[in-house]
C-alpha cells in the first residue's frame, strides 16, 4: 500500500470520527473504487457506517437505501450479537432496509432480502422507552422483527410451507414477545394449516389463541375449518358464537355467508334471513351485490331496498344464541358488584361461586344494570391477564 493511499484513508477515519460523514465517504468511495485491498478490516467498517449515515438512516429514496445497503453487505460480514449486546453497520443496515420493505408491503422484496441475514446471529434482547404520559412501551428485538417480517411475507405471497415453517421456528426460538408478538406466529400458523388441509392442527392453535383473545374472528376461523372437515355442528356452533360476538356487523359478511351455507339443508327460512342480512349490508355501503343474491331476495319477496341491516342482525340474535348455548344449561345468580367504572363486576350463582364479568355480556334492560339484580348467565373460561391465569368467566347475562 503506497503512503498516500495510506494518508487518506486516516484521513477518511478521521473525517468520520468527526461526523463528516460525506467527506469520509468521498474518499472511501474514491480508494475502493481503485485499491479495494487496500482496506482493512476497520477501513470497511468506517466506510460502512458512513455510508449507514448518509445513505441508510435517513435515505432520500428506494434506490439510494437499495445500492448503499448492498454494498454494506459487501464490506463487512454479520456480527454476531446473539448473546452479546452491539453494534453492527451490516446488521443495523439490513434491518433498516427490511423495515422500510415492510412498511411498504414489498413482500417479495423482504423474502429476497431476508437471505442475507443470519437470524441465529440476532440479538432477543427487548427494549423500552417511557411515553410522555409516564407508559412504559416494550419494543420487539431484532431477532422478533425479523421472524414476523418473514413470517407475514411468505403468509401474503401464499407460500404456507414456508410461513408455517418461520412461524414455528420464531416461537421455538423467542422467549419474549411484544405487541401480542406470538399470538401473531400462531395464529399465521392456524391460517397456514387451513391452507394446507391440516385442519386439525389449524384448530389446535387457534384454540389457544382464543383463550387469550375472545375476537370474533377467531371463532369464525374455527368454525371454518370445522366446515372444511365436515363436522358442521361443530362449525355451526363457532359461527353462532362469533355472530354473537362484539364486532362490526359490516364486517361479518362471510361470517354470515358461512351460516347461511351451514342452515341451508336444515333450516331454509333461517339460511334465507342470512342472506337478507348480507343483502342489506352490501345496499347500505353501496357495495357490489351478486346478481344471484339480488334475485333470490327479490323471489322472496323481500324489501330490496331495506339498508336497516342492523335490525335484520337483532331477529337472528334469539336464533344464534340458542345455537351456541344448546348444550349447555343457564345458571342462575345475583349481580354482586360493578365497580365503579361500570364496565366490570362479579355475579355470584345460587351456591355462592363468584365469576367475573365484561359489563358488555349484560344484555340485559340497561337500567337494570346494577349490583342485586337476578341475572341468568352462561359460564365461560376467561383469561385474566394481571394474574396470568384462566378462571371461569359469566357470559351473555340477562336480568330475570
Amino acid at each position: 500500500m503506497s503512503e498516500n493511499i495510506k494518508k487518506d484513508l486516516d484521513q477518511a477515519k478521521k473525517n468520520y470520527q468527526s461526523k463528516k460523514y460525506e467527506d469520509a465517504k468521498d474518499i472511501y468511495e474514491s480508494i475502493y473504487i481503485e485499491h479495494p485491498e487496500a482496506f482493512t478490516i476497520w477501513d470497511k467498517r468506517f466506510y460502512s457506517w458512513a455510508l449507514y449515515q448518509l445513505h441508510v438512516k435517513k435515505p432520500e429514496d428506494e434506490t439510494e437505501l437499495f445500492e448503499a445497503v448492498d454494498l454494506i453487505t459487501q464490506l463487512v460480514p454479520q456480527e454476531d450479537h446473539s448473546e452479546k449486546d452491539g453494534v453492527c453497520a451490516y446488521t443495523m443496515s439490513m434491518m433498516k432496509l427490511l423495515d422500510y420493505l415492510y412498511k411498504n408491503k414489498d413482500y417479495e422484496n423482504i423474502i429476497i432480502w431476508s437471505e442475507k441475514l443470519n437470524p441465529d446471529y440476532l440479538s432477543k434482547k427487548t427494549s423500552t422507552f417511557t411515553t410522555d404520559d409516564g407508559r412504559e412501551v416494550k419494543l420487539a428485538s431484532n431477532k422478533e422483527k425479523y421472524y414476523n417480517w418473514l413470517s407475514k411475507s411468505y403468509q401474503e405471497v401464499e407460500d404456507y410451507d414456508e410461513c408455517l415453517s418461520v412461524s414455528k421456528k420464531a416461537l421455538e426460538e423467542l422467549d419474549q414477545f411484544t405487541n401480542n408478538g406470538d399470538i401473531w406466529f400462531k395464529w399465521r400458523i392456524a391460517r397456514s394449516c387451513r391452507e394446507l388441509g391440516e385442519y386439525e392442527e389449524a384448530i389446535k392453535y387457534l384454540n389457544d389463541i382464543y383463550r387469550f383473545k375472545k375476537d370474533w374472528y377467531i371463532q369464525w376461523e374455527i368454525a371454518e375449518n370445522y366446515f372444511f372437515m365436515g363436522e358442521e355442528e361443530k362449525s355451526l356452533e363457532y359461527a353462532a358464537s362469533a355472530a354473537l360476538n362484539r364486532g362490526d356487523i359490516d364486517k361479518k359478511i362471510k361470517l354470515y355467508s358461512l351460516l347461511e351455507d351451514l342452515l341451508e339443508d336444515d333450516d331454509p327460512e333461517i339460511a334465507l334471513k342470512h342472506s337478507y342480512l348480507i343483502y342489506s349490508i352490501r345496499l347500505h355501503n353501496e357495495w357490489n351485490i351478486d346478481e344471484g343474491l339480488e334475485e333470490e331476495i327479490a323471489n322472496a319477496g323481500l324489501d330490496t331496498e331495506n339498508t336497516e341491516y342492523w335490525k335484520i342482525e337483532r331477529e337472528l340474535k334469539s336464533y344464534w344464541k340458542e345455537l351456541k348455548f344448546k348444550n349447555q344449561q343457564p345458571t342462575f345468580g345475583v349481580i354482586s358488584r360493578i365497580f365503579p367504572h361500570g364496565k366490570t363486576g362479579f355475579v355470584k350463582d345460587e351456591s355462592g361461586h363468584s365469576y367475573f364479568f365484561n359489563g358488555f355480556e349484560f344484555k340485559g334492560d340497561p337500567n337494570k344494570y346494577r349490583e342485586g339484580v337476578k341475572v341468568s348467565f352462561y359460564i365461560e373460561e376467561g383469561y385474566d391477564k394481571k394474574k396470568d391465569e384462566f378462571k371461569p368467566n359469566a357470559v351473555n347475562i340477562y336480568d330475570i
